[in-house]
């Protein structure tokens, strides 16, 4: 019988069986070895799999994936405005001069790349925004608005849209573009505080007090108390300009509550709607302030914004308001502290007999309000007294300070010369006591 020879190789047909034939043994040895090889590599492979199930796919992630990569097929400029956009957003992050110049250079190749698209328009509205170009905000804003998928905004997204849109309108003079858009806003349910209040805010600019004290109402309603002093003021200057004068006092002192320093009229997060608005506001704030009463500030900020807007259509409001402080006997209040007994009411007869003396000194500047400290001091006891005890008392003199409005040096000093030659000569209580002393401030303005 012939037998194969092992070194030999054997030509194969395609598609035949071959039984590797191990020495010794069987010819079909070697396939059920490896197949034994196969099952039991998969047993175990098949008890993890059931063990540790596989991760579930991400439908939505892979649609995404999917249709960014068609869109990028289709849209060969998607990626370099994508780049454009993420460079743009990092430089605003910054929030500087130079950085947001060079995000408005990557927003403006972005939006020449695809002008179609909303997201560079937004940002480069939030850009100019920063700036206070409320014209190029208003017309970024806009194009995002008209570009949005609404089906991909959320109801929030697009509330602040429309309230960054709304902003930047009015305060480009497009009083009534901004009341439509705020207006839309609130009415579809999605505004927040501050929607309501600049809403209000353009109102009473528009002349629509009744519609403003409304949309102003609804803003106190929306708005935590930490963020109500605005709102207060603003119903105090609608509802003054309503010539409803107590409600204006009513909510002017609650806004003086909620912001003692008057800080969010002093220095507004925005531009406030129409020239000197901040000014009128200060002026009913100090009319309604009581601790204490300042009504030479109030005098000082209604002539301020006389000055500010002479053509405003509420001058003439203004101008009620500066005729009845006008009759208001001035020093109206005075203020005391120190170790000395003192009365009062004998030192705020003693300024009021000389006030139009010291107000003349103010004369050229009718906006400026300075407040005026005397000192005034008892005998002292002498070094050589060694059983009575001695205390420090402050020497006699005059202290002016400018606490409304601002003077140059050359001008501040002609009023302090002026007012301390008047306060001089006032009649003041003398101080008898040893080593006590006191200090009395009291403030004023112009003629």
């Amino acid at each position: 019988m012939l037998r194969p020879d092992p070194n030999r190789s054997i030509p194969v047909r395609s598609g035949a069986r071959i039984g590797i034939s191990l020495r010794g043994g069987s010819p079909f040895r070697g396939a059920s070895v490896a197949l034994g090889l196969a099952l039991g590599v998969a047993a175990p492979a098949a008890a993890q799999s059931r063990r540790y199930p596989p991760e579930p796919v991400d439908k939505d992630a892979e649609k995404a994936a999917k249709s960014n990569l068609w869109s990028a097929a289709i849209t060969p400029e998607r990626h370099p405005y994508q780049d454009l956009v993420h460079g743009a957003t990092a430089a605003l992050a910054q929030r500087t001069a130079d950085q947001t110049t060079e995000a408005i250079k990557k927003l403006d190749a972005a939006i020449r790349l695809l002008p179609r698209e909303p997201e560079a328009y937004r940002l480069r509205g939030d850009a100019y925004l920063e700036r206070k170009d409320w014209a190029m905000c208003t017309a970024d804003f806009a194009a995002a608005d008209a570009h949005l998928r609404r089906d991909d905004e959320s109801p929030r997204a697009l509330a602040e849209l429309h309230r960054k849109l709304g902003l930047c309108q009015a305060r480009a003079g497009k009083l009534a573009d901004a009341e439509r858009t705020l207006a839309e806003t609130a009415a579809a349910g999605n505004a927040s505080g501050e929607i309501w209040m600049r809403l209000g805010e353009v109102r009473i600019a528009m002349g629509k007090l009744d519609e403003a004290i409304a949309a102003l109402g609804s803003a106190l309603e929306a708005t935590d108390g930490n963020a109500q002093a605005m709102i207060h003021f603003l119903l105090a200057e609608a509802y003054d300009r309503a010539r409803r004068p107590g409600d204006a006092l009513t909510e002017a002192a609650e806004g003086v509550k909620l912001d003692h320093p008057l800080a969010v009229l002093h220095n507004p997060v925005l531009p406030l709607l129409g020239a000197g608005e901040a000014s009128y506001m200060l002026g009913l704030a100090f009319s309604a302030s009581a601790d204490p009463a300042k009504p030479e500030y109030a005098l000082a900020y209604f002539r301020r914004f006389v000055k500010e807007a002479p053509d405003s259509p509420w001058r003439k409001r203004a101008d009620d308001h500066l005729r009845d402080l006008r009759s208001v006997e001035l020093p109206d209040a005075v203020s005391r502290n120190g170790t000395a007994r003192l009365d009062l009411d004998a030192v705020r007869a003693a300024a009021r007999r000389a006030m139009p003396q010291m107000r003349a000194c103010l004369a050229r500047f009718p906006s400026v309000v300075v407040e005026v400290e005397i000192s005034r001091s008892g005998p002292r006891t002498p070094p050589t007294d060694r059983v009575r005890p001695r205390f420090f008392t402050p020497p006699d003199g005059v202290t002016v300070r400018v606490a409304v409005g601002e003077l140059v040096d050359r001008d501040l000093d002609g009023v302090d010369r002026c007012l301390e030659a008047q306060a001089n000569r006032l009649a003041l209580p003398a101080v008898h006591e040893h080593d006590v002393y006191y200090k009395v401030t009291f403030d004023v303005v112009g003629p």
